[in-house]
Order: structure tokens, then C-alpha cells, then sequence
């Protein structure tokens, strides 16, 4: 039972009931893991940035550790309230409250907020705050981090929203992108009967993995792999001439580049010494091949993960391989910040450890890696629970991206198929890909009004449609594929999606035949 700091005659949605909120205890108790309880620190009526009026509610949940930071969290309670609720996953190592006034991942440009339609939304800061790793050297931030601030942070929300509306949400949904995405499906796992619908968007599941392939290209590039915006465009000129065309356009996006049998030693440097922009050197290539290769763990991560997929090929250029990849000079960009961090913190707990040095295989480490990835990947492929309990799940990747491996949400989606089987995972999962898409969805279509879809599937239980359009702002369109079908060019103007058709893949049931939209 939650304490109120001044009584409530009723819950009417008005500038006093806001205020009211304030100073609010929520009982550990009405926690569903354990904390030291939350307190409502604030509580304001306010509107604008085209939004209307709502509540908006911050407070703190308190650890159990004293050393471990608290969670803050935000909760935004409409006074136009539709009886549904949007919980917004985070990005990177968090670290700062989510503010969940946005649309979300996905949404095409004119979409309304889910708060501007109604919704109460909430968010947090995944219990720290700051944007690097450091916060993993405390156990109770690391587990926060990897899914309990998820629940604690729901719980709360469900509690305030009791005491504004006098009823929990009907419906609740969760929307997140990259680490936001793994969040989404971390509470599909963890906790399946909390949410009615999820969107994830290019996730990074297999957390451990990505990390580990992150650190691995900072160590490449150290080595004399990095490359310059004139080396980057050489070889996305070459991917391009070579697989550009197997969708039966050239269009700029490389729609299979599981296909796309490229050799980047046709670019290499006479003798593989660095001879100028106009080639590839040896260690180039090394980074190159480095970043286009599996990691391979001799013991499996958590749930029998054995690898961390390849990244696909191709769109080096508008996918952002300068940005997460190279960066602007050695030891590389985001992806081996994000990984070095992830090893010095997570793995070694020494704040000096000498990452590019580290080798993921080596048994001093194993006990250590096979306990994060428990916590922090989200990779378990057995979501019976969540489809009993009614609720449907999203997935969206985008194959031009080089903050992560689109393939890994593939490769989770089969290993949800293989456990439940393809007919029967249809029923609440659906698995989508964007050809070309960078980590944001820019570069190729991939706005598509997720939200619309999951509420016409969890409410109405109207299933995804076949005829799913993504937009890339008003410039093209291509039809949504379902996992394993790809859109391929059939006739018309190319850069509307009824010119394209969905095909399946080679190597997947029915892929002998294509089929229309």
C-alpha cells in the first residue's frame, strides 16, 4: 500500500491531484524485486512541445546495497488519460532518466507521441547515472542495469498510476531501440505477464558478445587497421558494384547481403603496405575481415549462445562505419568504446586494465563472462510463458547498421523458432528486417507506425498485416518483409514499395517460389 504525504479525496486529474503526488512512499513491499522502497521527489502539472497536460511525476527507488546507486525514474500521467501505459527503454549504458515524451522507434515523421494520445509513459535511468561503465564494479547497479530496474521502474509506475487514475493500465507496453531493444525483450523474458505488447528495435541481445566484438576492433585498428573517410568510401564503392544489384535494382541499398559474395582483397595495396586512399593495406584488411568475422567463445554464453554474429556487409557509408567503427583515428569509434568500457568494468573490475590485450577465451575469465552474460544478455529463446500470457512482440533490425550486427536479432528470432516452433511463434512473434537502415533508421526505409500495429494485435487481435509499408521520409518506400522473405524489385517506379515483392530467402522453407505483397 502506497503512503501518500497528504490525503486524496479522489483521483480527478486536476493541477491539486498532480501535486498531491508528491512526497509519495511506494512500499518496498509493492516492489516486485527487492529494493529499500521509492519516493515521489516531484510532482508538476505542465504541457507544451505538443504535448497536452499531464503530470509529471520524479522520484527515486532505493537500493538495497547502500553503496549502489538509486534508480530515478520519471512518470508522465495525462489528465486525457486512454487507460493505457508505454514503458521506454533507454540507450548505451543509460545513465540518464528517459524522459518518455517522444514517439516511438520507428515512428514516421507527424506521428503523435503516445503521451499526446494518451498514454501514460514512463522511464528511467536504469539505476545509475552517467553515461560509461563504471557502474557495473557495484553487483546491485550491474544487475539494475541488466534487468531489475525494469521491474522495479514498472512497478512504481503501475503503483502511481493507481493512485492518480484509482486503477492500474489496461494495456501495457514496452518500446525501446539498441539498448532500449534488448530491454524490450529482456521483460518478455524476465517477466512475461507485465507486458500486453513490445516493440524492439535493432537490439543488442547478445550483449556479452557484442562488447567482446567491440573491444576485439579497437585491438584491429591499434594494429594499424584504422581507415580514413577516403579508405571508408573505397570500400563501400566496391560492396556496392558488387552486391548492389541482387534484389534486381541498384538502388543503394544492398537488400541481401547474406548474398553478397564480396572479397575486399580485390582492394588490397600493391605489396599490402599502406600506399594511400586509394587501396587497402594488409592490417586494413585484417580490421576489415576482423569486423566481417563471428566471435567465437569456447565456452557458450548464457542460454548456449556460442558466437557473436558477423556484422553484414556493405552500406559502410551511410551505415555509419566511420562513426562506430573507425571514429577519428585509433583505437577506433563507439563500438570499441562501448566495448573496452564493457571489458575493463564488467569482466576485469580494474578500472586500468589493459583491454586490447584481453582474450575472451582465456580460462581465468570464463566464470567471470558466463556470470554477466546471465545478467546482462537477453537471449533466452524459450517466451512460452509470454505467449501464453497473451502478449506480442515486435522485432525490427536494420542491416546497415554498424553499432551492432543486425544478425544477432536474427539469429535470436531462429532460436525462438527452434524452440517453439515456426507456426506457434507466428502467433505472438513477428521478426522484420531494413535493408540498408543505419542504427537510427536513416540511410533506407524503416518508419513504420509500430504502435498502431501492436494495438491492432494486442486489442483487437488483428495480427500484423502483409502489406506493411516502411517509409524513408517521403523520399521511397518498401514493403515490410516478415523474416525470411526479402523485398525484391518486380517493375514500376522504384521508389514505391507496390514495385517491390517479398521473396523468401534460399536455404528457408517455401524459398523456391516469391510471393507477392
Amino acid at each position: 500500500m502506497l503512503v501518500m504525504a497528504a490525503p486524496m479525496a479522489h483521483a480527478d486529474a486536476n493541477a491539486d491531484a498532480c501535486a498531491d503526488l508528491a512526497g509519495t512512499v511506494i512500499p518496498a513491499a509493492d516492489i516486485g524485486l527487492p529494493t529499500n522502497g521509492a519516493q515521489v521527489v516531484s510532482a508538476v502539472t505542465t504541457s507544451g512541445g505538443g504535448l497536452p497536460e499531464y503530470c509529471r511525476v520524479e522520484g527515486r527507488i532505493a537500493p538495497v546495497d547502500p553503496e549502489a546507486p538509486d534508480i530515478r525514474f520519471r512518470v508522465n500521467l495525462p489528465v486525457d488519460y486512454n487507460g493505457r501505459a508505454m514503458h521506454f527503454g533507454g540507450g548505451g549504458y543509460n545513465g540518464t532518466v528517459v524522459a518518455a515524451t517522444g514517439t516511438a522507434p520507428s515512428a514516421p515523421a507527424g506521428t503523435l507521441p503516445p503521451l499526446a494520445r494518451g498514454y501514460a509513459t514512463f522511464g528511467s535511468d536504469s539505476g545509475h547515472e552517467g553515461g560509461n561503465a563504471s557502474f557495473a564494479l557495484n553487483d546491485e547497479a550491474m544487475v539494475n542495469f541488466g534487468y531489475a530496474a525494469l521491474k522495479k521502474t514498472r512497478d512504481v509506475a503501475v503503483e502511481l498510476m493507481h493512485a492518480r487514475y484509482g486503477a492500474g493500465p489496461e494495456y501495457t507496453y514496452f518500446v525501446g531501440s539498441s539498448q532500449g531493444g534488448r530491454e524490450a525483450v529482456t521483460v518478455a523474458q524476465r517477466f512475461p505477464h507485465d507486458y500486453d505488447g513490445i516493440l524492439s528495435r535493432v537490439p543488442v541481445l547478445n550483449f556479452t558478445g557484442l562488447q567482446v566484438a567491440g573491444n576485439r576492433m579497437g585491438a584491429a585498428i591499434e594494429g594499424g587497421g584504422w581507415m580514413n573517410a577516403a579508405e571508408i568510401a573505397l570500400l563501400d564503392a566496391a560492396t556496392m558494384a558488387a552486391c548492389d544489384g541482387l534484389d534486381g535494382l541498384e538502388d543503394g541499398i544492398i537488400t541481401r547481403p547474406d548474398a553478397c559474395d564480396f572479397d575486399p582483397g580485390i582492394l588490397r595495396c600493391p605489396g599490402g603496405q599502406d600506399a594511400g586512399s586509394h587501396c587497402l593495406s594488409d592490417a586494413q584488411l585484417a580490421a576489415v575481415s576482423t569486423l566481417y568475422s563471428p566471435v567465437e567463445f569456447d565456452a557458450d554464453l548464457a542460454n548456449g549462445v556460442p558466437s557473436y554474429p558477423a556484422w553484414p556487409i556493405g552500406h559502410q557509408v551511410s551505415g555509419g562505419f566511420g562513426t562506430w567503427v573507425m571514429g577519428g583515428g585509433p583505437p577506433g569509434g563507439l563500438i570499441v568504446n562501448f566495448g573496452s568500457q564493457f571489458v575493463r568494468y564488467f569482466i576485469a573490475q580494474d578500472p586500468d586494465f589493459d583491454t586490447f590485450a584481453f582474450d575472451h577465451n582465456d580460462p581465468q575469465w570464463r566464470e567471470r563472462i558466463e556470470y554477466v552474460s546471465s545478467v546482462v544478455d537477453s537471449t533466452d529463446p524459450d517466451l512460452s510463458e509470454f505467449a501464453a500470457s497473451g502478449g506480442k512482440l515486435i522485432i525490427q533490425e536494420h542491416l546497415g547498421d554498424y553499432a551492432q550486427s543486425g544478425m544477432s536479432g536474427i539469429r535470436y528470432y531462429e532460436s525462438v523458432v527452434d524452440t517453439l516452433n515456426r507456426g506457434r511463434t507466428r502467433q505472438f512473434l513477428r521478426m522484420y528486417v531494413s535493408p540498408g537502415a543505419d542504427h537510427g533508421g536513416g540511410g533506407a526505409p524503416a518508419q513504420v507506425d509500430w504502435v498502431d500495429v501492436l494495438e491492432r494485435w494486442v486489442e483487437d487481435g488483428q495480427p500484423p498485416a502483409r502489406d506493411i509499408t516502411q517509409a524513408q521520409g517521403t523520399q521511397r518506400t518498401r514493403p515490410v518483409c516478415e523474416w525470411p522473405d526479402w523485398p525484391r524489385y518486380r517493375h514500376g517506379d522504384p521508389n514505391r514499395a507496390e514495385s517491390f515483392h517479398c521473396m523468401k530467402a534460399p536455404g528457408f522453407p517455401g524459398a523456391a517460389v516469391g510471393r507477392s505483397r
